[in-house]
């Protein structure tokens, strides 16, 4: 499915949430309707990575459309923020950054200097790097790349993402036995569904507004 337009990507994203929202209440009511102790133990730990993992596959899924939503506006490099000119010119950076050859640094000059009335090429497939633990901190470059805002409800929850989300998801997954309480499960699903209805509208929200544009 291409994303040229706003319903597009809203019907995209709608159907990239559902089945993760259903998954994850399936799971929410299989543990508190649960009566065998063992059981319920069992499923407590096995669900939080399954948790993580819907928060980093739909928050790197999500922002894949907006990127692609905004690269088929074909707008010009002029017009459009500049976290999406950064974007274009990233492997050239990359380059750069480990290289002292002069061409490479003047090509980048003279892109920036001569070039910004072309017509943009903005990467959107595997340019988002959750590195594998979506951390406050990798959210908050991730929401710099999109140019979105890290605003007071990502900040509002960077402890919670930090020190129990992915505290609990990397003890379990790293094969720890850790004991979880059914009101700390209850408090990451509540996490974790609010993180993703939000990252959803912050890119709606956005792409209507043409925040995109410079």
């Amino acid at each position: 499915m291409k994303i040229r337009s706003t319903l597009e990507l809203t019907s995209a994203l709608e159907n990239a949430l559902a089945w993760r929202k259903k998954e994850i209440t399936t799971l929410y009511f299989q543990i508190h309707n649960c009566q065998q102790v063992h059981i319920k133990e069992a499923l407590l730990r096995a669900t939080i990575p399954i948790l993580y993992a819907h928060w980093e596959g739909f928050t790197k899924e999500a922002a894949m459309f907006y990127l692609e939503l905004v690269a088929r506006q074909r707008l010009k490099y002029s017009d459009l923020k500049t976290n999406f000119v950064a974007l274009s010119c990233r492997s050239t950076l990359k380059e750069i950054a480990s290289s002292n050859k002069t061409y490479l640094h003047t090509q980048l000059v003279d892109f920036l200097t001569f070039n910004q009335n072309d017509c943009a090429n903005i990467p959107y497939s595997n340019v988002i790097d959750t590195e594998s633990n979506l951390s406050s901190i990798v959210l908050k470059n991730i929401l710099f790349t999109l140019g979105l805002p890290f605003d007071d409800f990502w900040q509002g929850k960077s402890l919670a993402i930090d020190g129990s989300l992915l505290y609990y998801r990397n003890k379990i997954a790293h094969g720890e036995r850790h004991d979880l309480k059914e009101d700390t499960f209850t408090e990451l699903h509540d996490l974790v569904i609010n993180s993703l209805d939000q990252f959803k509208i912050s890119i709606e929200n956005t792409a209507i507004h043409k925040g995109y544009k410079r």
